[in-house]
């Protein structure tokens, strides 16, 4: 209803979408190769997928029309792609008619072929902007506002990526001890998410975990990485982690400690998850999300840890790691709107503190409140 609202709206030919977040926001399919087009109508969609697209993960109640990309010999497929997707306009008489798709590069999410991105042409903004005789009509900011608004049936999705993500934070409270080095319990953590493909309709399932230890939490907000430094005893050990289901996306972060942690550490963690709390009791529609930053920044600030605060409380999440849309940062004016998923992800980082801590969670907005998803 939301994409044929935007087409009567705007008196489109149709809308295009291509980036594997946008065809998981649309059609709830997650492309292999990240090379499959939606092309949205009025009344209908028709999907462009490459002939090595594997079958069994193609949506089931749209129309599918292969092109082939990724075939031997075939000397430019591209043309091939806008010469079909031209062909669906006619039919259907708007071929007169502008179209319209985001034109940024970057900020997509990845496919399932998650080690690169697809070979897109260089001139395929330019090609699918002249698809149509009508041309092109920018309508991005309503395209992208769509990312704010998870459906029932994303929620179900949501609540099983983060069934997984639960069993990778199991996975790093019982790893992350002395004598193990940050890479090893990354890749303990992100192994135990690989090992739920096939179970209760995981079809796909990856983490991206990084682990930081000891001083190295100490750049916690400003990097994430994992070294190969080993756990010492009296540490703080943050997990900043991505974890992709099915093309839906959770981002956490939890933090552990080896035994002889001291008092101002477990103060900082304190602190910080106070701060947290705080914010997300707040949290419900129409509520403002730069008042949600300062209450949590100011509680920090309070405690006397203000200036080791350097991000934002939190953004968008669920189609992508970091969905776009208005985030919880100082002086933001927008609000809550039901249907949105945020992080609230308060920290504290400091060399002078020697250690870095951060609590994050993924908050669904409610009709009346919020869920803690996370």
């Amino acid at each position: 209803m939301a994409l044929r609202n935007i087409i009567q709206r705007n008196n489109l030919a149709g809308l295009i979408f291509w980036r594997p977040d946008e065809l998981v926001l649309t059609l709830a399919y997650f492309p292999h190769w990240g090379a499959s087009f939606l092309v949205y109508r009025e009344d209908e969609a028709v999907l462009f997928v490459p002939e090595t697209e594997p079958e069994d993960i193609l949506p089931e109640g749209v129309r599918i029309i292969k092109y082939p990309w990724g075939i031997i010999g075939y000397p430019d497929p591209w043309s091939n792609l806008y010469n079909k997707i031209r062909d669906v306009l006619p039919d259907k008489g708007v071929h007169k008619l502008p179209v319209s798709f985001v034109k940024n590069i970057g900020g997509s999410a990845l496919s399932r072929t998650s080690a690169e991105q697809p070979p897109l042409p260089q001139d395929l903004v330019e090609r699918l902007s002249a698809i149509s005789e009508g041309g092109y009509k920018d309508c991005s900011p309503e395209l992208l506002d769509l990312y704010a608004y998870k459906t029932s049936e994303d929620i179900v999705s949501l609540e099983l990526t983060h069934h997984v993500a639960a069993r990778a934070v199991e996975a790093f409270y019982k790893n992350a001890g002395s004598g193990r080095t940050e890479s090893s319990v990354a890749a303990s953590v992100e192994s135990s998410v690989q090992e739920m493909v096939g179970e209760q309709r995981v079809r796909f399932a990856r983490a991206w975990a990084m682990i930081q230890s000891g001083r190295n939490t100490a750049w916690g907000g400003t990097y994430n990485r994992s070294t190969g430094k080993k756990l010492g005893p009296g540490e703080m050990v943050l997990m900043e982690l991505a974890v992709c289901v099915n093309g839906y996306w959770a981002d956490i972060t939890r933090m552990a400690q080896t035994p002889g942690v001291s008092a101002r550490q477990l103060n900082v963690i304190n602190v910080v998850s106070e701060a947290q709390a705080l914010a997300i009791s707040m949290m419900k529609p129409g509520i403002n999300m730069g008042d949600l930053d300062a209450v949590a920044r100011n509680h920090i600030g309070r405690s006397g840890f203000g200036h080791l605060f350097n991000h934002a409380l939190g953004h968008q999440v669920g189609f992508r790691y970091h969905d776009p849309g208005a985030g919880l940062s100082p002086g933001s004016d927008a609000v809550l709107r039901e249907g949105m998923v945020l992080t609230v992800e308060p920290g504290i980082y400091g060399i002078e503190i020697e250690c870095g801590a951060r609590v994050e969670d993924n908050i669904l907005i409610t009709a009346d409140g919020y869920r803690v998803l996370s």
